[in-house]
């Protein structure tokens, strides 16, 4: 697999050109965040 590929999708009217592990890198990041919260959020909640 090419890591170094460019993605390239437009946001709006703004085109991003993104390198796939850059990309990748930024979902993972964004998915622990996610279930950081979830976890903190419910522990809050229940507490």
């Amino acid at each position: 697999m090419n890591w170094k590929k460019i993605i390239r999708f437009k946001v709006g009217e703004v085109p991003w050109e993104v390198p796939l592990n850059i990309l990748v890198l930024m979902g993972v990041i964004t998915l622990i965040l996610m279930s950081v919260g979830a976890y903190l959020g419910f522990q809050f909640g229940s507490g």
